[in-house]
């Protein structure tokens, strides 16, 4: 007996768009700095002007309309603050759909709170072929080494010390993440 067949109709669609996107884990083919994205002024603009210069960059992925994704935005404010050398962008989608990012959304917003640094419009798709994975949640910040590879992805709200830490002990062949723990 065929066990598809025996699936309900609705699970089985779920079941092959779980096996769908399974399959996109992981394999997305163009580098972040090949990826044109629309910015909130509504210009397109090659990320490669941000990313892949010489110096880490930091993509927070993020809504105007997800209160975790607000409430972290004075940790990042405070993160360019002591990290001047580190460039930050922004990227919207839209919320709770994960759909494309709604420009009049990101407008008003910024128009009560402003934001300093670069911000760009996506969906789910253009999210995850940035950050060479499936982009899980948000808030989440995306860590780019200055040769413009992705080297992680934190979904949820995250504490600035762990930006930094990441950054400070990031070697190729180490996890940043764990030195001094390798005797565990």
């Amino acid at each position: 007996m065929n066990i598809l067949k025996t699936l309900p109709q609705r699970l089985y669609r779920h079941l092959i768009t779980g096996l769908v996107l399974f399959s996109l884990i992981g394999s997305f083919p163009l580098h972040a700095t090949e990826i044109k994205l629309v910015s909130a002024s509504g210009q397109t603009e090659p990320l490669s002007n941000y990313i892949g210069n010489g110096q880490w960059v930091i993509v927070n992925t993020w809504s105007p309309s997800c209160s975790a994704c607000v409430a972290e935005l004075p940790r990042l404010k405070q993160f360019i603050e002591r990290n001047p050398n580190i460039s930050v962008l922004g990227v919207t989608l839209d919320f709770p759909s994960f759909g494309y990012g709604k420009m009049d959304l990101l407008q008003n917003f910024l128009a009560t709170e402003p934001l300093s640094y670069p911000l760009f419009l996506a969906d789910i798709e253009q999210v995850s072929e940035l950050i060479g994975r499936w982009l899980v949640g948000i808030p989440s910040i995306s860590i780019f080494h200055p040769d413009g590879q992705p080297l992680v992805t934190w979904p949820g709200v995250i504490e600035i010390n762990e930006i930094e830490t990441f950054i400070a002990n990031y070697r190729k062949q180490k996890d940043p993440l764990r030195d001094g723990f390798e005797d565990w």
